[in-house]
């Protein structure tokens, strides 16, 4: 398959995906927030900073809530989730999982693009318009997740929704502290904001 066929394919999957908020926000953008006795002061020796790897494999195991972003593996175990709770978490992690593997096999247009140059006779029309059928799709199974990670939400009582709140306002606090520091960084700096020089003739 061509780099540029690929490149549409990914495009197209990654709008589904984000159409469905499920995705998108600068909630999600923010790695999550530590549980108490997991951030850097409470590190063992020898044990660094989570790269990106490490982030997604707690998110797999963690929770999003819609509209307020994840949870860690190790925030879910705060909240001390009962067996009730602990099923519905279940079936909205299955449920997003089976989205994200849907996604990323790419269906229909996958199997339509690959017969198309196979067969050397290419139809951009028939592409978009299978494009379009995937994407509506997609918005339908990611509105089904959204509702199971909601439903985790209602069954939470009202002192994990307080302990939720409480990890979120450390979040933004942290997120706030980080964006003053990188202002001033960039006021320190000379040039900072300046736009790249014009490419040498």
């Amino acid at each position: 398959m061509s780099r540029i066929a690929i490149r549409s394919h990914l495009a197209a999957m990654t709008l589904a995906a984000a159409a469905s908020g499920l995705l998108a926000g600068s909630v999600m953008a923010a790695p999550p927030a530590q549980a108490p006795g997991h951030g850097p002061a409470h590190m063992h020796e020898g044990q660094g900073h989570k790269g990106p790897r490490g982030w997604r494999q707690d998110m797999r195991d963690g929770m999003f809530i819609p509209g307020l972003g994840p949870l860690s593996k190790a925030q879910i175990g705060v909240l001390k989730l009962d067996e009730k709770q602990q099923a519905a978490l279940k079936a909205a992690q299955d449920a997003q999982r089976e989205l994200r593997d849907a996604v990323r096999q790419g269906g229909e247009r996958h199997e339509l693009l690959k017969a198309q140059l196979d067969s050397g006779k290419l139809d951009p029309r028939a592409l978009m318009a299978q494009e379009d059928k995937q994407r509506e799709a997609f918005g339908v199974r990611a509105k089904q997740v959204r509702d199971k990670w909601l439903a985790v939400w209602d069954s939470l009582n009202e002192t994990q929704r307080g302990q939720i709140a409480t990890m979120l306002k450390e979040r933004q606090a942290r997120m706030e502290q980080h964006r003053a520091k990188m202002e001033a960084h960039r006021a320190k700096t000379p040039g900072a904001d300046a736009p790249p020089p014009p490419p040498a003739n």
